[in-house]
Order: C-alpha cells, then structure tokens, then sequence
C-alpha cells in the first residue's frame, strides 16, 4: 500500500497546490495514506463495501488510482458515486484516467466531487458526460468547497 499512498500524496501535492492551504498539504503523511488504501483495499477484497479499486502500473509502479462505489450521500443525484481518482502528473493527457474511468464506471449513471477551482479535472469530467449541478459542500478537514458533478447513463 505504500506505492498507493505515495501516489495519492503525490497527485494532492500536484493537483491542489494553491487549491488547498499548502501547510495541510505539507502534512500528508505516508503511513496515513498507506493506511487509509489498506482499509479500503481490504473492505473491496471481503465484498463488504460495495466498491469497486481499479489500479493502473506501469513497469510495476502505479501511476492512477480509482474509487467507485454506491451513493453515500443522502441525497445522490445518482446510484453510483466516483469517490477518488487520482492520476500521477506525468501521465495525465496519456489516457490512463479515462480507462480507469471506463473499467470502474462505463456508462452507467455516477456522481463526484471535485474541489472548486480545479479546473482541469472539471474539463477531463465534461469530456465523460459529467456536467457540474450547482451543489457545493464545504470540507472542513481540506476547508475547501467541493463542486458536484454528475451524468445520466448513456441509457437514460
């Protein structure tokens, strides 16, 4: 789980610079993260979750790393809710989100956040069908506010 971590730690540090307060993001730290993928690895493997853990390698590194799963929000617009997916640097605009997007997700009807001002991953969403709704949430942890995306199945 420490490649995992290193990647998440790596992608936030990347993609939220400026986004989030930079001392929180100073403060990533790799046994928490480490600890955080075993926890949702391991409730993915027992069939307890629901969710779904897509990981891409290259020469046995991970370069993306996808979350899936049912809604958790009282009220989803959606069933099915993108919870993390998170790219190293290097490898954006190489296709690597979009198949991990595809595999965890296809077509069906899903949901995510996406922190406010992130504006590349608002345009790589919009690229899959995902439309921004209106609806913001405040993060307290990131203190931070989260925009919701959504789309409808290619079937609706």
């Amino acid at each position: 789980m420490e490649s995992l971590a290193a990647l998440h730690i790596a992608v936030w540090r990347h993609a939220y610079r400026g986004l989030i307060e930079q001392p929180l993001l100073d403060q990533l730290e790799s046994s928490h993260s480490a600890q955080r993928w075993e926890r949702t690895v391991t409730a993915v493997q027992s069939g307890k979750s629901g969710n779904t853990v897509l990981a891409a390698f290259v020469d046995a590194e991970p370069v993306g790393i996808i979350e899936v799963g049912p809604a958790q929000d009282e009220d989803a617009p959606r069933p099915t809710e993108v919870r993390s997916l998170n790219v190293a640097g290097r490898w954006h605009g190489k296709g690597v989100a979009q198949a991990l997007m595809q595999e965890a997700v296809g077509d069906a009807d899903a949901y995510l956040w996406v922190l406010r001002g992130n504006e590349r991953a608002i345009v790589f969403y919009r690229k899959l069908g995902f439309e921004l709704d209106d609806t913001e949430r405040y993060d307290d942890v990131w203190r931070c506010y989260d925009q919701r995306m959504q789309r409808p199945s290619a079937a609706s």
